[in-house]
């Protein structure tokens, strides 16, 4: 391969190998408009075996089948070089030849037109005389050289127009297309070029010139858009943004700090009002008591002895429950800061850990942007040297090649490259507390209502509350060959109802995204939006708004965070769960933790994803930020008596308390959490063969629904809420 010591400078605008100069070999050009010569091309095509990578841009190209002759001749570069040898041979007093008087004396010119040297008497004869008077204009001279007036595009026209390469006395007037571009004669067309694509020189060399002019206007236009050529201000400008982001979210987290820190010297300070409270009431109860004992007679003494025993006895108790309140939300508050501190030293790491991606991106994105500069410099110096030329022969060799290399730097120019992650979009799990009493809610020991639905719809695979007091209902029909959507009231009449036609065994679950809004998916990757207003309903397939989802890979749930508007899509068999918004646009894959095998229900709750793990036996609260799902807790398994307990549907309600459906060998039973999912609070048994559960607002309050996997009947149980 040649090295950098092998180069020297032609007219400031070329680089060939010294070899091409010393050697004259022929020069060949990569489709990147780069210049080899053969021996060099044949170093760098020995070292692979069907692509090559320029030394230079690093562009590959597919090697031709018959190897380096595959390659294009460089025409224009094999002109030049032949230049430098005559312009050398002028300069350094050379004794040669003179083609017209035979003698052996100091080369003064060179007349391309008879491709021989002259001397400086015959070259003024040449130049002169009126018979030679068509070689005047094809004479280079060493006054031209020294004089420094001949430029690459001047000696491109002093080359005679090239010889048929079969009739060489004939001058070409043609060249063939088929046969690689060989210049031909009127005679050949008839002869060995028959029948062949032959096209005249003159027309062609315009037509790819206004061809060259325009693939350099589109390169200009796309520049202009990119901002390739001045890719330091962009790279300055991504840094500058990340720095003003990181310190936009550091004043963010030391903000909460601050109020955290405010919180809790709030708390401290109302605890010691407190404890001042408690003190001047016993200093003005024992005042009074005192008074009062000394107007008293000797025989109530014992009396009033008793009394303040009593009354100090039940003060001291009511203000010990006040202090403990007190204490524990204290204690809350400290582990709420120590938790926030923890989560603050990752939330940096994370930072930092992506502005080290960032500048990885920003330093691959300069290295390209330096490349697409060099590669747009040599194609534009090579391109206006052709169109400045006269030389047709010139143009229809190096044109093609031209815009072939024009073409493939557009594609380049276009190349999108990844987004950088925004730093704010890094977030800290911060959950203000609440102080005082909570509401609580308790299921009724039985069911309030049931609802007859139409026999077709008995396969429910999905209930959810359709935002205005009815239930919208999701499965397939009895005779399984389509999924349905209907919404009913509280006596079972159906208000709205969509069915849609489908493969065998189609599978449709919903869950409600706002009023009105029901999000759903349907087997095998369908994902849409039913309106319950007015009927309509807009849908995608999966796979076609993300490349991710593997064709054999089946929906099985589908939650909604109304909070964010966002659809969640978990797959059968598959720790990937789907994110969307609600235009029904792929946003990204949230991966579950490891030790669960796949959702067979999600639910959204207090900002955490609630997965209830069929295969695994058991239900897991998981993070929702990233694309890596953290694991935050495990749902305790309540005490059944059986040995195969798992998990099948799981709803929260609007309190937070979560309920999850356990399905055991004989039978089915719902046990209520509390919010955090750790504690079971009661747990009840279904005597029936229950499939699915969903909390739903009703006219009459929420309510909690059972379905069944085969009955056309859906049950409601009251939830109670006590303040």
């Amino acid at each position: 391969m040649a090295t950098s010591s092998r180069w020297k400078d032609i007219d400031d605008k070329f680089c060939l190998c010294s070899v091409c100069l010393e050697q004259l070999k022929e020069p060949k050009l990569l489709p990147c408009l780069h210049r080899y010569c053969k021996d060099c091309l044949s170093s760098i095509v020995k070292e692979t075996d069907d692509v090559i990578k320029c030394p230079e841009c690093r562009q590959e190209t597919q090697i031709p089948t018959n190897g380096v002759d595959g390659f294009k001749t460089d025409f224009y570069s094999k002109n030049l070089v032949e230049y430098v040898q005559i312009q050398q041979s002028l300069k350094s007093d050379e004794v040669r030849e003179c083609y017209s008087c035979q003698r052996h004396l100091i080369v003064a010119a060179y007349c391309f037109k008879c491709n021989e040297f002259l001397c400086k008497d015959c070259h003024n004869v040449h130049v002169t005389n009126k018979t030679l008077k068509d070689h005047q204009k094809h004479t280079l001279s060493l006054e031209d050289i020294e004089g420094k007036n001949i430029t690459i595009e001047k000696l491109a026209s002093m080359r005679d127009a090239p010889r048929c390469h079969i009739h060489l006395e004939e001058i070409a007037k043609l060249y063939c297309e088929t046969c690689g571009n060989l210049p031909v004669c009127m005679a050949c067309t008839y002869g060995k070029h028959k029948g062949h694509s032959l096209y005249e020189v003159t027309a062609l060399a315009k037509l790819k010139r206004e061809e060259l002019t325009q693939k350099l206007k589109a390169l200009e236009e796309i520049n202009k858009d990119k901002n390739v050529i001045e890719p330091k201000q962009s790279k300055e400008k991504l840094i500058l943004n990340v720095s003003i982001e990181r310190v936009k979210l550091r004043e963010m987290h030391h903000e909460r700090d601050n109020k955290i820190m405010t919180k809790i010297q709030y708390t401290e300070g109302r605890r010691q009002q407190v404890e001042q409270e408690k003190q001047n009431t016993e200093k003005k109860l024992l005042d009074s008591l005192k008074r009062e004992r000394e107007r008293e007679i000797q025989v109530v003494r014992k009396k009033y002895k008793d009394l303040f025993r009593v009354t100090k006895f039940e003060l001291n108790n009511t203000f010990k429950a006040q202090e403990g309140s007190l204490e524990k939300e204290l204690a809350t508050l400290h582990k709420q800061r120590e938790s926030f501190e923890r989560d603050r030293k990752e939330l940096l790491d994370s930072i930092e850990k992506q502005m080290n991606e960032n500048m990885k991106i920003i330093e691959t994105m300069s290295q390209h942007f330096d490349n697409i500069k060099k590669r747009f410099e040599t194609l534009n110096v090579m391109a206006s040297s052709i169109l400045a030329s006269d030389n047709d022969w010139s143009a229809v060799q190096c044109i093609p090649d031209m815009c072939t290399a024009a073409t493939n730097l557009m594609k380049d120019l276009k190349k999108d490259f990844p987004e950088l992650t925004t730093l704010t979009n890094v977030t800290v799990n911060y959950k203000q507390s609440s102080f005082g009493k909570s509401n609580t809610t308790k299921i009724s020991e039985n069911f309030n209502k049931k609802i007859s639905i139409t026999h077709l719809y008995q396969y429910v695979f999905s209930v959810t509350s359709s935002g205005d007091g009815n239930i919208v209902i999701s499965g397939r029909t009895l005779d399984k060959l389509a999924s349905f959507i209907i919404v009913i009231d509280m006596n079972g009449r159906i208000l709205k109802k969509k069915v849609n036609a489908g493969h065998y065994g189609p599978a449709r679950y919903c869950k409600l995204l706002s009023k009105h809004k029901v999000a759903s998916v349907c087997t095998p990757n369908e994902i849409g939006l039913y309106d319950i207003h007015n009927g309509s309903y807009i849908k995608t397939n999966i796979s076609d708004a993300s490349k991710s989802w593997p064709k054999d890979r089946l929906v099985i749930c589908v939650a909604t965070d109304p909070v964010n508007n966002h659809i969640l899509v978990g797959g059968f068999n598959s720790r990937d769960v789907y994110v969307f918004d609600d235009q029904l646009n792929y946003l990204r894959i949230l991966k579950l933790p490891e030790m669960i095998k796949w959702p067979q229900d999600i639910t959204v709750s207090d900002g955490h994803l609630l997965v209830c793990d069929f295969d695994g036996k058991k239900c897991y609260v998981t993070s929702m930020d990233g694309l890596e799902s953290k694991l935050v807790g495990e749902f305790m398994k309540p005490n059944l008596g059986e040995n195969e307990v798992r998990p099948i549907s799981l709803c929260s309600d609007k309190n937070g308390f979560v309920y999850v459906l356990w399905q055991t060998s004989s039978r089915g039973y719902i046990s209520q959490y509390n919010q955090g999912g750790c504690q079971v609070l009661t747990t009840r048994k279904l005597g029936l063969d229950a499939n699915v559960i969903s909390a739903v607002e009703t006219s009459q309050g929420e309510k909690l629904l059972v379905a069944t996997k085969g009955t056309p009947t859906v049950y409601l149980l009251d939830l109670i809420t006590e303040g």
